[in-house]
């Protein structure tokens, strides 16, 4: 498996072909600009590795607690975390959830603060007309984040592979497995 640097390289290198390959697509910048971003966001801090402590979960800084449950609750490389759409659509789930979460305790503050008084229902209805009304946008914004999402999915699958091959043309065993039979033949021949 690449290490963070490593998906960080392979993202950079593709971004110039993810934009021109949208570009020859849309024909449009402002699509182009919002797949571009979003492969940037996904590859960099939005990508399968948050279910670990990684350079992309310490990206986020002092909001990178957020991530905590989610990396408790999934094993890394599951397909919840690095399956293609489903790993990508339960981070956006994920990170949809404490966005709500954050916008109704804004919404109670407002109310009780007697400025405002916004209902649950203005709420949903505001939120269904963002995504309806601006659907393209978001089609853009969730593409990116598959794109980068699919790099690294890519490129921890090649190099597992990779890596795999080369211990079959060498003989050569993974180093826990090599590690786990020297215990165990140092375990016997102290019998």
């Amino acid at each position: 498996m690449p290490a963070g640097k490593t998906h960080d390289r392979i993202t950079l290198w593709l971004t110039p072909w993810v934009g021109l390959g949208t570009m020859i697509i849309t024909h449009h910048w402002g699509y182009t600009g919002l797949v571009v971003g979003s492969f940037i966001f996904a590859g960099s801090m939005f990508g399968p590795d948050l279910d670990i402590h990684s350079v992309q979960s310490k990206r986020w800084g002092w909001l990178r607690w957020l991530w905590q449950p989610y990396r408790r609750s999934l094993k890394h490389r599951s397909w919840l975390s690095h399956g293609f759409l489903a790993g990508t659509l339960l981070r956006l789930l994920y990170l949809f959830g404490w966005i709500l979460f954050a916008l109704l305790i804004g919404l109670e503050v407002t109310n009780t603060s007697g400025h405002t008084h916004i209902t649950w229902n203005d709420l949903g209805s505001t939120i269904a007309r963002l995504l309806t009304d601006y659907w393209r946008i978001w089609a853009a914004i969730a593409i990116g984040i598959e794109l980068g999402a699919m790099s690294h999915y890519l490129a921890d699958h090649w190099v597992s592979a990779w890596k795999r091959e080369q211990r079959q043309a060498t003989g050569k065993q993974p180093r826990v497995t090599a590690r786990r039979d020297r215990r165990k033949r140092r375990k016997k021949s102290r019998r």
